[in-house]
């Protein structure tokens, strides 16, 4: 009889080591990881976010240059019309080749 009780005894023993040992590793992995960086995920949210950083100042720059272009279009369009022509020195000579 003490063959099915030392059996089973040697393997509750074996189950706890076991279970102890992966607990340890577990535990030592899990805080070189987080010196680490969390797996590597730390690097990756600083290169995200400085990639963020730098799409909105490229769009603030082009909100500014469509900013520019509208008050120029503005400045364009309230400028007189000299009857469809280019104006100034241009329409002269136009009138003078047509002649």
């Amino acid at each position: 009889m003490e063959g099915p009780r030392t059996n089973a005894r040697s393997m509750s023993m074996f189950a706890a080591s076991a279970f102890l040992l992966g607990f340890v590793l577990g535990g030592v992995s899990l805080h070189m990881a987080s010196a680490e960086g969390l797996f590597g995920i730390k690097d990756s949210v600083t290169q995200m976010g400085s990639s963020l950083v730098e799409m909105q100042k490229n769009v603030d720059d082009l909100q500014k240059n469509m900013n520019k272009i509208k008050q120029v279009k503005d400045q364009l369009s309230s400028l007189p019309s000299s009857g469809g022509g280019v104006g100034g020195a241009m329409d002269s000579l136009m009138k003078k080749g047509g002649q």
